[in-house]
């Protein structure tokens, strides 16, 4: 005889974002669009969008890599506090990797996305120095909470990317 286990109720009523958000993602990648103005920046009205936005990064378009206004730890820190402040602190995360989904459906965007962020121009910091800035990927796979969805679309995802063909920036 086979005994069926049951799964602990934490589990089954959602905190096990892996298995929930392919379910909840796949109607808002639908209806929400990303436009890109004459300037390169991709405008997302996605969660996804507004909490980079919120938090220091811009997301560019074509051959430009996406920008980044402050250091990689602070964007860090101000995204993984922005997640657990918001009203819909659970369902926000998979809110969060379904945009980034949707977004990276773009090879040019999946590759910017990949590739090192660069500081962002401001007046006030031309003397600045900066260091090394990370990927977008790299700096959301810092992020505790979201690792094991980031994670999961990487392995969806990256296939995909490389198998393609060869882009002018010698990924392939």
């Amino acid at each position: 005889m086979t005994s069926r286990r049951k799964l602990p109720k934490s589990a089954a009523h959602g905190e096990n974002l892996l298995e929930e958000s392919p379910k909840t993602k796949k109607s808002r990648i639908s209806s929400k669009k990303n436009t890109i103005p004459q300037d390169g920046v991709v405008e997302n009205s996605s969660v996804f969008g507004q909490l980079l936005k919120a938090t220091g990064i811009t997301l560019k378009a074509g051959e430009r890599q996406n920008e980044i206004a402050t250091d990689g730890a602070v964007f860090q820190k101000k995204l993984y506090q922005a997640l657990k402040k918001h009203p819909s602190y659970p369902q926000v995360v998979g809110e969060l990797v379904g945009g980034l989904e949707s977004h990276i459906e773009n090879r040019d965007q999946f590759r910017n996305c990949l590739l090192p962020c660069v500081p962002a121009q401001n007046p006030e910091m031309s003397n600045a120095v900066h260091s090394y800035c990370e990927s977008l990927i790299k700096l959301l796979l810092g992020i505790e909470i979201l690792q094991p969805a980031i994670i999961r679309l990487l392995f969806e995802k990256l296939p995909e990317f490389f198998h393609e063909s060869v882009g002018s920036d010698g990924l392939n």
